[in-house]
């Protein structure tokens, strides 16, 4: 282990993790400072932490004179500059796999809350509204789910859709027939996406946010969906066209849709004052569990890359 570096914490992880850390490093903890304070920060320190609510840009590597690691503590990697970090000899790393559980369990939820109109139905009582007859929505067993992205999200959300009786289709970045024949293994049919879209009653997204994934779902995709069906979306803001779904959804040419994550994670979103909508705050990978794992595996990866050794997730 070298001397005590310097872990700036831009964003919030485990208690636990910050006390394990503060053991054999200096950590300050500045949870989404603006951007002139964040370059200040960058310059004193040897590794910045980070989840989804910092951008680390190219400037801010710059600044960052005696930077060594940035550690993404969760799986998308989008909100870094990695080419950037690439040229400036900084080591990436991010934690993937162990929120997936958590996640997979919200998409569920969601998919619950959108189909039943639970959300809806609790405005509504807390409004002493009681309209019964107009919340009935499908049940889930023999309807048709389409996953696109068969990650460690994707394939958990799979394995809790067939659970409860779904026919599971999905869509891969990289087909083949081995990873055909492993999807059916588990119960899973790998089809096109437009087939996907054209065939399941509800899509859920969990892809990563890359050039090849942005915008992946926009308005000809949503047109192949039918007027009965549901879009749950826990990938990443940008995978869907946001002015297109809420187009669909008040037009409904789609059932709904139930969104996590969002182009601007600020204040009330268009898509608030439509009825066919669940939407929560970017929580995917908010469970006390998940991120007690998080922060072990960052405390352990934090320490290997300070030393002067690779993480074993090392992105860049």
């Amino acid at each position: 282990m070298t001397d005590r570096a310097r872990i700036v914490v831009l964003d919030p992880v485990d208690p636990d993790a910050l006390d394990a850390l503060a053991q054999a490093h200096e950590v300050e903890v500045r949870i989404r400072p603006g951007h002139d304070e964040l370059l200040a920060l960058a310059a004193g320190a040897d590794a910045l932490v980070v989840r989804s609510g910092v951008r680390i840009t190219a400037d801010v590597i710059t600044a960052g004179q005696r930077l060594r690691v940035v550690a993404r503590a969760g799986s998308g990697t989008d909100n870094i500059d990695l080419e950037a970090a690439r040229e400036a000899g900084v080591q990436v790393f991010n934690i993937p796999g162990a929120s997936a559980g958590a996640v997979a369990e919200l998409a569920l939820g969601l998919l619950l809350a959108v189909t039943r109109n639970i959300a809806r139905a609790d405005r509504q009582i807390r409004d002493g509204i009681w309209d019964k007859p107009n919340l009935a929505g499908p049940e889930l067993r023999d309807h048709v789910l389409g996953v696109v992205g068969q990650g460690p999200i994707g394939s958990r959300i799979a394995e809790l859709a067939n659970a409860l009786g779904m026919r599971v289709l999905a869509s891969v970045a990289r087909p083949s027939p081995e990873r055909d024949a492993a999807l059916r293994e588990r119960g899973v049919e790998r089809v096109e996406l437009s087939e996907l879209l054209a065939t399941a009653d509800a899509v859920c997204l969990s892809v990563p946010l890359t050039e090849h994934t942005r915008g992946l779902i926009g308005e000809a995709e949503l047109a192949l969906m039918g007027t009965g069906a549901y879009l749950v979306d826990v990938s990443r803001a940008g995978v869907v066209d946001e002015a297109a779904l809420l187009r669909a959804l008040r037009e409904k040419t789609i059932a709904g849709a139930a969104l996590d994550v969002h182009s601007q994670e600020s204040g009330t979103p268009e898509f608030a004052a439509l009825d066919n909508v669940v939407l929560t705050p970017h929580i995917g990978a908010a469970t006390t569990d998940a991120q007690a794992e998080v922060g072990r595996i960052l405390v352990s990866e934090l320490n290997a890359a300070l030393s002067g050794g690779s993480a074993a997730n090392r992105v860049c």
